[in-house]
């Protein structure tokens, strides 16, 4: 079996972080490495690793740098056949890493495989997610079918979130992620390059990782307005991904007629649900930096980005 390992993502969910610990360490295959990349967490976390996971390593940032800028720090460092990039709210099934290597080094040109996302708060667990892509005509999130048959074995995807297994070859040509586009979309981003290259992305429908985080149904959430940060990078990153992969056409199609009817659609709502004022600063800002990428290519860094909303 080729090596593997797992790096783990998390920010102050310390309860979480250890079931998702647990999890993988009780698996049927174990890895050869699993590495913890914490985000600034206040609530015990590493003391917790300290004592309770004393065989992982653990790396300490000292601030909230976002999940993609994780994600590049352990792209730069594995040195095994695979990584795992796995968000702290996952309780994987004991058989799903052995699953998702088997899948991923049957096929020369597989560079990603993911599971299956069960949503681990309904009774009978549903299926929450199984791959999808963002329209480059009219940048809406396609989802696929959630109700596939026994028989289907994967899902062709461009979004890959929450936990992605990378085969070494297809990161060593794809390179690191753009952390830029801090979370949302980051990981489509990525996987649309690696494409370029030659590489695919599948759901295994077969293996299996509850989703330990509880949907919230409230209508900032669904508006994603969680904080002025992600607000900012909602409203930017479609034109981003529109403009690095779509057509002249598509890109045109998009600015001059979806992309309008999004921003007056959120900018209605967030005025609606009452949101703060620095959520609306921060949407018309996305929509700025958003047209300054289109027509002149530049988005700023991540340390400005954070430096303006604070992250």
């Amino acid at each position: 079996m080729p090596s593997v390992t797992v790096a783990v993502i998390t920010h102050n969910r310390r309860k979480i972080l250890k079931e998702c610990l647990a999890s993988i360490f009780g698996g049927t295959l174990v890895p050869d490495e699993v590495r913890v990349y914490d985000n600034a967490s206040a609530d015990g976390t590493l003391e917790m690793l300290k004592e309770e996971f004393p065989q992982v390593k653990v790396v300490e940032n000292k601030e909230n740098f976002g999940l993609s800028y994780c994600h590049n720090q352990a792209l730069k460092n594995f040195t095994t056949d695979a990584l795992l990039l796995l968000d702290d709210d996952n309780e994987v099934a004991p058989d799903m890493l052995e699953k998702l290597m088997d899948k991923l080094f049957s096929e020369e040109k597989l560079g990603i495989v993911l599971p299956l996302f069960m949503n681990a708060y309904d009774d009978p667990k549903t299926v929450c997610f199984c791959g999808g892509e963002t329209s480059l005509w009219s940048g809406r999130n396609i989802l696929r079918n959630k109700n596939f048959s026994k028989e289907q074995e994967t899902y062709p995807t461009y979004r890959v979130p929450n936990a992605t297994l990378i085969k070494k070859e297809a990161a060593l040509a794809t390179g690191l992620m753009d952390d830029r586009l801090f979370s949302t979309m980051a990981d489509e981003d990525y996987c649309r390059r690696m494409a370029l290259h030659g590489y695919r992305a599948e759901f295994l429908l077969s293996a299996v990782t509850d989703h330990l985080q509880e949907v919230k149904r409230s209508d900032a959430r669904r508006l994603g307005l969680t904080n002025p940060l992600q607000t900012y990078i909602f409203a930017r990153n479609r034109a981003v991904l529109v403009k690095r992969y779509g057509t002249l056409l598509q890109l045109i199609v998009f600015m001059l007629f979806f992309q309008p009817l999004f921003h007056v659609y959120y900018l209605f709502n967030m005025r609606r649900y009452g949101a703060p004022k620095s959520f609306r600063k921060a949407y018309w800002a996305g929509i700025g930096d958003s047209l300054r990428y289109v027509f002149g290519g530049k988005l700023p860094e991540l340390s400005e980005i954070r430096q303006r909303f604070e992250a």
